[in-house]
């Protein structure tokens, strides 16, 4: 029998398989790394919708309590962390554990307990850059 030639060289063959798994080693590792990224990002998720909604339950206490004193015909700074804010007006604010804090307004006007603000904010105090940082066009 007659042997025909090969048109590619053993070398050739082997550096191709190198390649191929090379890049199928690198596609691994790059997917474990997201993989670990996205647990990461799940738990810091669910960390922070845990705190959320633990200020939310203590803060409807407190709405709940200030309800109650209203109906008690006592005033609702009586509840402690309740502070007047002006005419009929008071807030609270709910600490969290993620560094956030639960502010929440209440109008009381007519005897009824009204939630007229409820904002979920950064507890610190942000700090800006100064001007000289800022890129100020040519």
């Amino acid at each position: 029998m007659k042997q025909y030639p090969s048109r590619l060289g053993v070398g050739a063959s082997s550096i191709l398989l190198i390649i191929v798994v090379l890049t199928l080693t690198l596609f691994g590792v790059l997917a474990f790394i997201q993989a670990r990224s996205d647990a990461a990002l799940t738990d810091r998720t669910a960390l922070s919708a845990e705190a959320f909604y633990d200020a939310d339950a203590r803060a409807q206490q407190v709405v709940a309590l200030v309800d109650d004193a209203l109906a008690g015909g006592v005033l609702p700074d009586s509840v402690e962390g309740v502070l007047p804010q002006g005419e009929g007006a008071y807030a609270f604010s709910i600490g969290s554990f993620d560094g956030h804090a639960l502010n929440v307004s209440l109008d009381v006007a007519g005897g009824i307990c009204r939630i007229t603000s409820y904002r979920y904010e950064s507890a610190a105090e942000w700090v800006g850059e100064s001007e000289s940082t800022l890129w100020q066009g040519d």
